[in-house]
């Protein structure tokens, strides 16, 4: 008979489970002059309205804005949107890098085990060490 062999069964897999072992975080800080909380929340809405954002947060006091997105996240085209929508702005591209999520975690968990371990052992000021008297035994001559 023709075809004969044997084929394995896959189970049915969606597009997005294939396509998530591909897709990256990716981190962007942009410069953005905050006065107040009105341009905060302005900032904020325009970014949260843009595709592949993750999450955002605001630190007025420098005057960034950090956002995580994943690879659909256009960083060009988001700063464009900032530039059109806040015309009188200086928007500034700081830094763009990729998120690896196991090394932050490891660095979290880094952190976290050295500030228990500072909770449970205070700092131990020891004396300096004492040396021993350096004598010289003088030979009967």
């Amino acid at each position: 008979m023709h075809g004969e062999g044997t084929f394995e069964l896959k189970p049915y897999v969606h597009m997005w489970q294939i396509l998530e072992e591909f897709c990256f975080e990716q981190k962007v800080e942009i410069k953005v002059p905050m006065v107040d909380e009105k341009k905060k929340s302005k900032v904020m809405q325009i970014i949260s309205k843009q595709c592949g954002i993750l999450s955002i947060t605001a630190d007025m006091e420098k005057g960034k804005v950090t956002v995580v997105g994943n690879d659909r996240m256009d960083v060009t085209d988001l700063t464009t949107v900032l530039r059109k929508k806040m015309p009188h702005t200086y928007v500034i591209i700081d830094t763009v890098t990729q998120v690896d999520e196991k090394k932050e975690k490891e660095e979290k968990d880094r952190k976290k085990m050295e500030e228990e371990c500072k909770n449970l052992c205070p700092n131990i000021i020891y004396p300096p060490y004492q040396y021993p008297p350096y004598m010289v035994e003088s030979s009967g001559q």
